[in-house]
């Protein structure tokens, strides 16, 4: 069969295939095996049957590239063994590579003649008067070799002369010519042969060498056998070479310890046996018989009738299915379908099941006329044989093992796949038992992608069996956390019996308005804790405690009316005037302007104060001593020195105030109740005893540029519209731009945060999210843009908030100045406005650059050349990403810059 490559030699994937191949030579993971010994003997391994290597271990790194090209006849071993390890010599390299490109019959019969100082051991010497008359050697370089104590043949190859060899054999000998003079960027340039440089040159500038660790090209490291069988395996994508034993189509059937093969229109049948090894062209990792599958399509590689290597290089399945109404049987293996106005006949064969409901074997004779069948057949031929006939309609009794593929509690539904792939969806009922391990679920506990045993009667199910160990979620009350932090106790959703898990070490938890919590912060009771969703893992521990809701009550302005220190019974009148006792434990969270522990809040707790309680039953939750009022200005009244602030519920507070009132506006020095306006939103902090407003910090909200930040001094710089600012974190929560609390060195100078402040307090930092990438479609008139990001993902932006699009210095307020193929930056403003920023394309021919510089020509003595380089730049040519170091002096490239630095590169 002829593989799909490119065998001449010129095809540029070629050289893909040789330098991915070559990379790996630094990396232990590819290259050749020789076939023959170093004394000149060929290998003993005979290729009637492929037998197993004794020094290749199952699950070997470079198992599949040996055994495939031992299949194929291009390698052997000796005595049983591979010797993976060995480093290849440059007569057996020759070979491999003679052997690779089929061209064995080519070789000549008689005497050959080698040129002046070539030795090689007998077996060889034809393989390399071809690859002499081949130009895959330089006769004249070659000739050059002096070593006396090792013969030509017998030296271990090394990385800089196979590259030689092979860039030789691709057609590339003329370019490596012309780059013989130029740098590779390698530290270690100086040590790779300069009559070699030019041919690692091209392998460079195809950026498909990237050298070893420590950007390294490491010219005279040896060559590995596995590393070469790697690398002739991969290669093998990218040539034409006719392998005889060698056959690609789809599996027809698979029986009784035979394969039959759908071949360009033929059936070839090959023999399974034990030796037979089975991969899958995506993973190195051997597979089992069973991992075949009907229909699939694989390569063959057969040796005297028995399948040696298969590989699968489709696992999707070649077959259609749809449903038709059964009405006769014909002579001659015909079936006829009623299709309502008249019939339909299709053809079957002997080979075609016919199944009942649960999956067996049945006549077809059987059939009732009017049962709704399943037709499955395979795609892969123009005769499209029919596979299977499964009867679905009717009353359905089984029992199964599959996979659940969707739920439906609202219907009380659930989808599962058996292991055949046949779908199938039945109804659950009150009797229905669903189990995992010794323990009863619901059906909201099970998951698609569950493994379960079922059983079905009447198409109803009976009992759901998980048989494997899953993570799930169960939803319930918090009974008790145990004070050493190891188990928790909680009743389940309806249910009266309570049950105790062990938690995972450092349990996801999260509480609502909470930053940070941890256990502590989760409230049990027996009567009215928490309400939780907790994830439980197939170890049966709690990983991840979620606050679904709480049953407490909040007393906000409650006047004290009297406390007790010895017992912590704090007497409240409520807003109704209504008398609370509420009692104060070591849990209750207390806050204070004078602190937040109870020394500090006990002396406030005189008769008359504010305080704003959360309670369940009289357990006091949190307690707050009422030192600020937040809301809205609503009136000032200057003359009665009274400001009215009405808060989120539409109650109205009148705070009188004095002439030593403070008032704090960011960004203005000297604030002063003047700069106040009527529906700012404002922190009012109140004097000690509650009686008048001390200080009105105005809220604002703005997005800056971060400059650099100190951690150690909880403190960080910021700039926007050229005025720099210094601002302190401490009282701040932060958050990433997916909304993940963060620390403050996460946050990088030239990223953009949202800062919220009281006053010149910050309270909340947020990254904003950056969009960079090319546009790929606009919908003007749905307000919609996606944007393909550097890193390959698509995003669809919604600008129905608003739009700001920035070109070249103008603005526009809608999407149709966009095109595709722009290069944007995407992000939302302190408004919620969505500002996407074209950047600027400059097309230049590229002389240099170093880590953080790009230097281009000039087309006018006036332009710009320099320019600076994003840390994550992306370099690319079409879908292949390229590196800076990979770019040669003249090559057409245009430049992508976002604020003057540039993100993307494009080479032509």
């Amino acid at each position: 069969m002829v593989l799909r490559h490119s065998k001449h030699i010129h095809s540029k994937k070629v050289v893909s295939a040789v330098m991915a191949g070559l990379i790996a030579l630094g990396g232990g993971a590819s290259a050749v095996s020789a076939n023959e010994t170093a004394g000149g003997t060929a290998a003993s391994t005979t290729q009637s049957s492929l037998r197993a290597f004794s020094d290749v271990a199952a699950g070997y790194w470079g198992e599949k590239y040996i055994y495939q090209l031992a299949a194929q006849g291009i390698v052997t071993g000796n005595n049983g063994k591979f010797r993976p390890n060995d480093p290849v010599t440059q007569q057996e390299a020759v070979t491999m590579a003679i052997r690779f490109l089929s061209m064995q019959d080519q070789l000549g019969s008689g005497a050959a003649t080698l040129p002046t100082n070539i030795k090689v051991n007998d077996y060889f010497t034809q393989y390399v008067q071809l690859a002499f008359q081949q130009n895959l050697l330089d006769k004249q370089k070659e000739s050059g070799y002096s070593d006396e104590k090792v013969i030509w043949g017998a030296q271990k190859a090394s990385r800089e002369w196979i590259t030689e060899m092979l860039v030789r054999s691709i057609g590339r000998t003329a370019e490596a010519n012309a780059a013989k003079n130029n740098a590779t960027g390698f530290a270690d340039n100086a040590k790779i042969s300069p009559d070699r440089l030019g041919y690692v040159n091209v392998a460079v500038e195809l950026g498909l060498a990237q050298g070893v660790t420590g950007n390294k090209f490491d010219p005279q490291g040896a060559v590995t056998r596995a590393q070469l069988a790697t690398f002739f395996s991969r290669a093998q994508a990218y040539i034409d070479t006719k392998y005889a034993n060698q056959y690609e189509g789809y599996i027809a059937s698979l029986d009784n310890g035979k394969l039959e093969l759908y071949v360009d229109g033929k059936l070839q049948s090959f023999k399974l046996d034990a030796s037979t090894a089975y991969f899958t062209s995506d993973s190195a990792k051997r597979q089992q018989f069973s991992d075949l599958k009907p229909f699939t399509k694989v390569v063959v590689v057969a040796n005297n009738g028995t399948a040696a290597y298969v590989e699968t290089t489709d696992p999707a399945q070649q077959v259609e299915r749809f449903e038709r109404t059964y009405a006769r049987l014909s002579p001659n293996h015909v079936i006829w379908f009623d299709t309502g106005s008249t019939f339909e006949e299709l053809s079957y064969d002997a080979n075609t099941l016919f199944l009942d409901q649960n999956g067996n074997k049945i006549d077809p004779k059987t059939l009732a006329a009017g049962s709704l069948l399943t037709i499955e057949r395979e795609t892969f031929s123009p005769q499209k044989r029919i596979v299977s006939i499964r009867v679905k309609s009717g009353l359905v009794n089984k029992a199964s093992e599959g996979v659940i593929t969707s739920i439906d509690t609202v219907n009380k539904t659930m989808t599962l796949k058996d292991s055949t792939g046949y779908e199938d969806t039945f109804a659950w009922d009150e009797k229905t038992v669903i189990r995992y391990q010794n323990q009863i679920l619901t059906p909201a506990e099970l998951k698609a992608g569950y493994t379960v045993k079922f059983s079905v009667e009447n198409s109803v199910l009976q009992t759901v069996e998980v048989a494997q160990s899953v993570e799930r979620t169960v939803q319930g009350m918090l009974y008790s956390v145990e004070e050493n932090g190891k188990t928790i106790t909680y009743k389940r959703n309806g249910s009266t019996q309570l049950e105790t898990k062990f938690l995972a070490d450092k349990p996801e938890i999260i509480v609502s308005g909470v930053a940070k919590p941890v256990l502590s912060d989760l409230l049990a009771d027996a009567v009215s804790g928490d309400k939780v969703l907790l994830t439980i893992n197939g170890e049966e521990q709690v990983t991840k405690i979620e606050v679904t809701g709480r049953q407490m009550e909040q007393l906000d302005a409650a006047t004290i009316v009297n406390y007790d220190p010895k017992t912590r019974w704090l007497t409240v009148r409520d807003a109704n005037n209504q008398p609370r006792v509420i009692i104060l434990d070591e849990k209750t969270k207390l806050e204070a302007s004078t602190g937040t522990t109870l020394d500090k809040v006990e002396p406030l707790l005189g008769a008359g104060r504010k305080v704003s309680v959360s309670v369940i039953g009289t357990r006091a939750l949190s307690l707050e001593v009422v030192y600020k009022v937040e809301g809205k200005v609503s009136s000032m009244n200057t003359s009665k020195r009274v400001i009215s602030i009405v808060d989120a519920n539409g109650k109205v507070e009148e705070i009188p105030y004095n002439t030593t009132l403070s008032v704090e506006i960011f960004g203005k020095s000297s604030a002063s109740l003047a700069d106040v306006r009527v529906g700012d939103e404002v922190s009012a902090q109140l004097s000690t005893n509650q009686d008048y407003l001390q200080t009105l910090k105005v809220k604002t909200a703005a997005q800056f540029e971060v400059v650099f930040t100190e951690p150690s001094k909880n403190r960080i710089r910021v700039k926007a519209n050229g005025t720099t600012s210094d601002i302190y974190t401490d009282k701040a929560t932060l958050t990433g731009e997916s909304g993940q609390a963060i620390l403050l060195a996460d946050l990088r100078p030239g990223t953009l945060v949202n800062i919220s402040l009281q006053g010149n307090t910050a309270v909340a930092i947020t990254q904003v999210k950056l969009t960079l990438g090319e546009i790929t479609n606009v919908d003007a008139s749905g307000n919609v843009v996606t944007v393909k990001d550097y890193a390959g993902n698509s995003q669809a932006i919604g600008v129905s908030t608003g739009v700001k699009v920035l070109r070249n210095g103008s603005t526009a307020a809608n999407l149709s100045t966009l095109a595709v193929s722009d290069r944007v930056e995407v992000r939302k403003d302190i408004q919620g406005v969505t500002i996407i920023n074209v950047m600027d394309k400059l097309e230049r021919s590229f002389w240099q650059a170093s880590n953080s510089e790009i230097q281009v020509k000039r087309k006018s003595i006036n332009d710009n050349y320099r320019f600076a380089l994003s840390d994550k730049v992306f370099v690319h040519q079409g879908d292949t990403t390229l590196s800076v170091q990979s770019l040669k002096e003249n090559d057409n490239i245009v430049l992508y810059l976002n604020n003057g630095v540039v993100v993307e590169i494009v080479k032509q």
